[in-house]
């Protein structure tokens, strides 16, 4: 079995560039200089930094919802009963 040093500087050398900043705060720190760094202050770090560094930068957006809009004219005058007015209001409900 690995010791716990080993297991961290292996997850650190196997991160991608996007990481390099943070990696390189947690080499050279206290604990990680010390030894006494846990696999859960890591994943804690790294979580952290997901969170707020990862998402400002728009990494890690979620895909939303966009409706197209078209700009095609109606050929026809079909819709001068009130009807177009009433689809948008039950859209808008």
């Amino acid at each position: 079995k690995y010791p716990e040093r080993e297991i961290i500087t292996k997850v650190l050398r196997s991160l991608t560039s996007k990481w390099l900043s943070k990696t390189n705060a947690i080499v050279e720190g206290v604990h990680y200089q010390s030894g006494t760094l846990t696999f859960d202050q890591l994943r804690g770090n790294f979580i952290t930094y997901e969170m707020t560094i990862l998402d400002q930068n728009g990494e890690n957006k979620k895909k939303s919802l966009a409706l197209k809009a078209s700009s095609q004219e109606e050929e026809s005058d079909e819709n001068d009963d009130g009807e177009e007015d009433k689809d948008f209001a039950l859209l808008m409900k």
